[in-house]
């Protein structure tokens, strides 16, 4: 096997250094994410198997990728994509809408919703035990107090939806954050107030409506340098604002503990349903 000649070398080393460097910011401290959170108590995977249709694009199929799939089938949970190019209904594709505008018509059109809470199934099964969605991270970049009113509107005109069918459970997920390149301080600020909102305050009374905080899952925590902008480690890199293998692996570390809990007091605990 042939040496490399040492200045070939050192070079060949600056290169990669150089080349991981330009790949992701510097890690922040662990503190200052989610890996700091508490996930909560985990009562256990549900005692029987049950299936969930996500409505998503990339972000999603990056967390799914990075761990959330193995985790939710060992969890006793089949999971069902809408992605891209999929469930077309006379001409409107809707696994290509799922920004928050799209919402309202997906969920509130008849021909659309029936379309979502039955994609994939087959047999005898009718209808999804989950149904959960989000958005991507451009989804994040909110411009404008009227932009974050407008968010708000969208998601409330879905309730009706959701309570009109009580024998789902639907999860909505705050929208996934941008890398520090791709956004500004106060459009930032605005993705936190639009998690918490969503989080703390939307589907209030509502039993079978819940939300996951996806975006606090991955963003840095308020009070730090580059605060509500996404973890550096938790990056594809420093300008695509996808979540790596470390990013799927916190949100996940976040997701199935959440799950079980309100999967359990939804559905698990319903008559008939409880382990001995």
């Amino acid at each position: 096997m042939a040496s490399i000649a040492p200045k070939k070398f050192v070079t060949v080393c600056l290169s990669l250094f150089l080349l991981g460097c330009s790949q992701n910011s510097a890690p922040v401290p662990e503190d200052q994410t989610s890996l700091s959170l508490d996930p909560g108590i985990d009562p256990g995977k549900p005692s029987q198997r049950l299936t969930m249709i996500w409505h998503h694009h990339s972000t999603g199929q990056a967390i799914l990728d990075g761990g959330l799939s193995d985790a939710l089938k060992k969890n006793n949970i089949e999971c069902y994509s809408m992605y891209y190019d999929q469930a077309e209904v006379d001409g409107y594709v809707i696994g290509d809408h799922s920004d928050p505008q799209d919402f309202p018509r997906n969920f509130n059109t008849p021909e659309y919703f029936e379309t979502i809470k039955s994609w994939g199934l087959s047999g005898d099964k009718q209808q999804h035990d989950i149904v959960m969605f989000k958005s991507c991270f451009p989804a994040s970049n909110i411009n404008s107090d009227a932009m974050l009113d407008q968010y708000k509107e969208y998601y409330n005109s879905l309730l009706n939806t959701f309570k009109n069918n009580p024998e789902i459970l639907f999860i909505a997920m705050s929208t996934p954050p941008l890398v520090k390149a791709a956004t500004t301080q106060e459009n930032a600020k605005r993705a936190r107030q639009w998690a918490k909102w969503i989080t703390e305050e939307y589907a209030q009374g509502i039993p079978n409506v819940k939300v996951f905080d996806l975006f606090n899952s991955l963003a840095i925590i308020e009070g730090n340098p580059n605060e509500n902008t996404l973890v550096p480690q938790f990056a594809e890199s420093k300008t695509d604002s996808h979540p790596a293998a470390a990013g799927a692996k916190a949100v996940t570390r976040m997701f199935i503990p959440w799950l079980n809990r309100v999967v359990r007091e939804r559905i698990v605990e319903k008559p008939g349903n409880v382990d001995g």
